[in-house]
């Protein structure tokens, strides 16, 4: 029952991931697969370690939980709105550096900004063992890791397709995610 819960969660968790790489994969359809393999990996980490900390956070500050879950979507949005914005902004202004345009500070951002409601689901893990939470934790980060990875993959094909409008369709994309987490 574990891994099966584990799966659907790592699933309805990793849908804002997905469809921030799929932004990415239609920013840069030329993107290298260590690339592809780092982004990937970036959400799949952040999606494995933010339900640990959020077990972590309730068993060391019982108090502190409710504080922190007022502002998780709050701060994901404003994290994703901020990404989707310079990207809307950079195809307007046509400034298309391919590879070198997104850097790894983006990313983080955008890991961090994906997986915060991943804090909370740890929130939730406060009467599970340590070994369960470990187990739940690794099986939402591959998931993660896996959905993202396609998801860059299709992004890539459409973004070739589409290439003149990618970052303008990327940033809406991406400010869409916020609004709707």
């Amino acid at each position: 029952m574990l891994f099966i819960k584990s799966l659907l969660l790592g699933v309805g968790l990793s849908m804002d991931a997905v469809a921030v790489s799929m932004a990415n994969g239609l920013k840069n359809p030329q993107m290298k697969e260590e690339r592809k393999l780092s982004i990937a990996f970036s959400f799949g980490f952040f999606q494995f370690f933010m339900p640990i900390l959020g077990f972590f956070l309730v068993k060391s500050f019982a108090g502190f939980a409710p504080i922190v879950m007022k502002y998780v979507s709050v701060i994901s949005t404003l994290i994703l709105c901020y990404l989707g914005a310079r990207m809307i902004l950079s195809g307007y202004r046509k400034k298309k550096n391919k590879e070198t345009e997104e850097t790894e500070g983006n990313l983080l951002f955008q890991a961090v900004g994906t997986s915060v409601d991943a804090l909370s689901l740890g929130f939730t893990f406060s009467q599970d063992s340590i070994p369960r939470v470990f187990l739940s934790a690794l099986i939402i980060g591959l998931v993660t890791f896996i959905l993202s990875y396609c998801a860059i993959l299709v992004g890539k094909k459409f973004g070739t397709v589409y290439a003149g409008n990618a970052d303008i369709l990327g940033g809406i994309v991406l400010v869409a995610v916020a609004v709707l987490l």
